[in-house]
């Protein structure tokens, strides 16, 4: 992972990272919508679950079992997410979006990847 476990590598909305317990985030939202905030609330063997706000829009996302995570894509005016099985490679950058990957590890480790456009 290119950033190490190093939480402040995400402040300017693009980093990868590997969680072993719960963190709290924050970085660049979107257009003019000021900080958004990834609270990482559980982590474990093949499991993760998370929270993301920024300005009055809140997803949340929870994986769990082998090769599983979930996308959010958190939008000026909105997000979305879907979870299933993700290979733990980053993301592809969409215009206007930040997208936040969170991919479950068998060792207890989940893989963040946050991606600005």
């Amino acid at each position: 992972m290119a950033d190490g476990s190093d939480i402040r590598a995400c402040t300017d909305g693009s980093c990868e990272i590997a969680v072993t317990e719960p963190v709290t985030i924050r970085f660049r939202a979107p257009g003019d919508a000021g900080r958004a905030t990834l609270s990482v609330t559980k982590v474990g063997p093949n499991e993760i679950e998370y929270e993301v706000k920024s300005g009055n829009n809140r997803s949340s996302g929870g994986a769990s079992g082998p090769g599983q995570g979930c996308l959010t894509y958190l939008r000026e005016r909105g997000s979305g997410n879907s979870c299933g099985t993700l290979a733990p490679v980053r993301p592809s950058p969409q215009p206007g979006a930040v997208v936040i990957q969170a991919t479950t590890g068998t060792n207890g480790t989940a893989l963040l990847h946050i991606v600005s456009p």
